[in-house]
C-alpha cells in the first residue's frame, strides 16, 4: 500500500490504515484487528489529524518492538517494520497481512470495522475458527437426529433435481442412503445439520432461528405487513421469492418473450407480456441463496427481508469472511462459504456458482436495470446487511395505460421521448398522447424537459 505523506489528514485514517503518535497497546491491538480482517498498514509518529510528527528510533527501538509483538499476538505473527522520513521527520510504517489463522492480543480477538478495531463475540469467534477448518458447522452430525427426522419427498425431491442438473453424478439405480451419503449429507446413519436443513421435516426443532422474516416498512418501527418462512431452506428460497413478486411494483415489455433478469422464478407461466419487476429477480435470487449458504445457524436472530418503498434490505447473522472486505464482493473473488456443505449442495443444484461470482452478477444484474451499485454494510455486530435501492419503477400495472406502459418500457432504452413520437409508436391523437405524457409527470414517473412546441421531451424521473 503505498502512502502519500503529503496528503495525509483527519479524513485518511480507514479499514486498512491506522495512525498512532506512539507503539503502545493499541497499536498491538491494531495489529491483531488487521491481521483478522483485510490487512492494513500502521504509520506510527502520526497524529489522529494526519499531522507527522515522527518517532524517535533509537538502536534497539525495533527489536523491542518485535519481542512485544511475539509476546502479545498468539499465535506469533511478526508484520514488516520499515522506517522512512518524511520533511526531515521518521515515521514507522508497519504492513501487515491477513491472516487465515485467528491472531489474539492478550487473549481477546479483535477485527477492523470502519476506523476502529471492535473485539469479536464468541458465536463470530467459533464461526470464524469452524470456517477455517476443512468443512464447518453444517457438515457435524447432528447428534440429536435420526433418519426418521428427514423428509422421504424432500430426499427423492433433492436427488432429482441433483440428477437432472448434472453437476453432480447420481447413478439411477443407487439407493437414497448411498446417495445422501455420497453427499456429505449423511455420515455412518446419522444426518449432518445440512442434511436437517435441507431435507429435514422440522429444521427449527433443531435450529430455532432457521427461518426467513419478510416484511414491508414505511420507516424503521411502521411494519405494513409480516411473514415468516420457514421448512426446508430450499422451501424458504422459494416462499420467499414468491413474496418478493407478490409485493414488487413492476412493468410491462409488451410483445417480448425474454426476461431482461433472467428466467422467471418460480412454477407462474411466462405471460406474453413480460413483467420486469422493480429489482431483477435474478439479483434477488442471489441475495436470498447467499444469506442461506453463509448465515450463522447458531445466532438466535433470523434472516430478516424488509422492503421500504425506496429500498430493499437484507439482514443475515453473520460475519463477511475475514478473508474478504466489501469492496471485495464487488470485483472477482474467492468464494468462503461459512457452510460449506449447504453451498456445495446449492451449486450442485444449480442455485448458485463457485469462484465467488455471486455479488458480481448481482451488481450487473442491477445495473442492466439502471439501478444503483449493491452496498454491503458489515458495521453491526454479528450481522451482514445487503441493500439494493430502487427507482420505484412503476406504479402498478391497475394505475396505468396500455400506451403508457410501453412508453415507460421505451425510456428505459430510449433518453426521450417527445409528444410526436409517442403518438406515432402508441397510435394516439395528440390530445392522448398530451393526457398520458401529464399524467405521468404528475406520477413522478418521467419529467419534462423544455416548455413547449418541438423542443419539449420526456424522460425517466432519477431516482
Amino acid at each position: 500500500m503505498a502512502i502519500d505523506f503529503s496528503q495525509l489528514d483527519e479524513h485518511s485514517e480507514s479499514e486498512t490504515l491506522e495512525f498512532k503518535e506512539t507503539f503502545d497497546k493499541q497499536t498491538l491491538e491494531t495489529i491483531g484487528a488487521f491481521a483478522n480482517t483485510a490487512g492494513g498498514v500502521i504509520l506510527v509518529g502520526v497524529r489522529d489529524d494526519g499531522h507527522i510528527i515522527g518517532v524517535n528510533l533509537g538502536k534497539n527501538t525495533l527489536e523491542e518492538w518485535a519481542q512485544k509483538m511475539q509476546s502479545k499476538l498468539q499465535p506469533r505473527l511478526l508484520p514488516s517494520v520499515t522506517k522512512q522520513r518524511h520533511n526531515n521527520r521518521t515515521i514507522a510504517v508497519i504492513k501487515v497481512e491477513r491472516t487465515r489463522a485467528l491472531i489474539a492480543v492478550d487473549g481477546r480477538y479483535f477485527k477492523r470495522v470502519g476506523r476502529t478495531n471492535q473485539v469479536m463475540g464468541p458465536e463470530e469467534y467459533t464461526h470464524r475458527l469452524l470456517a477455517a477448518g476443512a468443512w464447518g458447522w453444517d457438515a457435524k452430525v447432528e447428534e440429536r437426529a435420526t433418519m426418521d427426522d428427514l423428509d422421504e419427498k424432500e430426499i427423492e425431491a433433492l436427488l432429482s433435481r441433483l440428477k437432472a442438473v448434472g453437476r453432480r453424478t447420481i447413478p439411477m439405480d443407487e439407493a437414497s442412503l448411498t446417495s445422501l451419503e455420497k453427499l456429505g449429507l449423511v455420515e455412518s446413519g446419522q444426518p449432518t445439520r445440512a442434511a436437517i436443513l435441507l431435507l429435514g421435516k422440522n429444521p427449527k426443532r433443531f435450529c430455532p432461528s432457521a427461518y426467513v422474516k419478510a416484511g414491508r416498512f414505511k420507516s424503521p418501527t411502521m411494519i405494513v405487513d409480516d411473514k415468516e418462512f420457514d421448512g426446508t431452506i430450499l422451501q424458504q428460497l422459494d416462499k420467499t421469492m414468491e413474496w418478493f413478486q407478490d409485493r414488487l411494483a413492476t412493468a410491462l415489455v409488451i410483445g417480448s418473450t425474454k426476461l431482461s433478469s433472467g428466467r422467471k422464478l418460480s412454477g407462474r407461466s411466462l405471460a406474453e407480456r413480460e413483467e420486469v419487476w422493480e429489482y431483477p429477480l435474478s439479483a434477488l435470487r442471489e441475495g436470498i441463496s447467499n444469506v442461506l449458504c453463509h448465515r450463522n445457524y447458531t445466532s438466535l436472530a433470523a434472516s430478516t427481508v424488509r422492503l421500504y418503498d425506496d429500498r430493499l434490505e437484507i439482514w443475515n447473522p453473520g460475519t463477511l469472511p475475514f478473508q474478504l472486505t466489501p469492496a471485495d464482493l464487488l470485483r472477482q473473488h474467492e468464494s468462503y462459504p461459512h457452510n460449506r456443505l449447504i453451498a456445495e449442495t446449492f451449486y450442485n443444484l444449480g442455485i448458485i456458482e463457485r469462484w465467488g461470482t455471486g455479488t458480481v452478477r448481482m451488481a450487473e444484474a442491477l445495473k442492466e436495470q439502471h439501478l444503483p451499485t449493491p452496498e454491503f454494510d458489515v458495521s453491526f455486530p454479528e450481522t451482514f446487511k445487503l441493500i439494493m435501492r430502487s427507482e420505484k419503477l412503476a406504479v402498478s400495472q391497475e394505475e396505468l395505460n396500455e400506451r403508457q406502459l410501453k412508453a415507460m418500457e421505451f425510456l428505459r432504452s430510449a433518453a426521450t421521448i417527445s409528444n410526436a413520437e409517442y403518438q406515432k409508436l402508441f397510435n394516439a391523437s395528440k390530445p392522448t398522447a398530451t393526457r398520458d405524457l401529464t399524467d405521468l409527470v404528475e406520477k413522478g414517473l418521467i419529467s419534462k424537459e423544455g416548455t413547449r412546441g418541438k423542443g419539449t421531451t420526456y424522460r425517466l424521473t432519477k431516482p
